[in-house]
């Protein structure tokens, strides 16, 4: 039997447990998703069909790359956010999925308020 999971299912599943781990107040669209999320609007293309904003996936076989960029708030540690967000989705997209999974993390932004 050969199974595939979509980048879609995966963005998805990483997008939502990365925004539930504590410090995490947003996630932000890196310059690609950016451009898209802009030609998506000129050009009056289907949103639920772009790429998950702040999450970029590429499956390959049985593993797949996660990376998540993150927006937290000024009092939360910025290493300890990101090895958490690391930890909390990759525990939920290998449980969700199967896959072999290796997440990188970038705070994006901290915001002073």
């Amino acid at each position: 039997m050969h199974l595939h999971v979509g980048d879609a299912v995966v963005a998805r599943v990483a997008a939502h447990r990365a925004r539930l781990v504590p410090g995490v107040v947003a996630l932000r669209p890196d310059l690609p998703q950016a451009l898209l999320g802009i030609a998506g609007t000129v050009f009056g293309h289907d949103r639920s069909r772009l790429p998950v904003d702040g999450v970029s996936v590429t499956v390959d076989g049985p593993s797949v790359e996660v990376a998540v960029s993150v927006v937290t708030r000024l009092g939360h540690n910025c290493r300890d956010l990101a090895v958490a967000v690391q930890r909390d989705v990759a525990a939920e997209v290998r449980a969700y999925t199967g896959l072999d999974v290796t997440v990188r993390v970038t705070v994006a932004d901290v915001l002073l308020d």
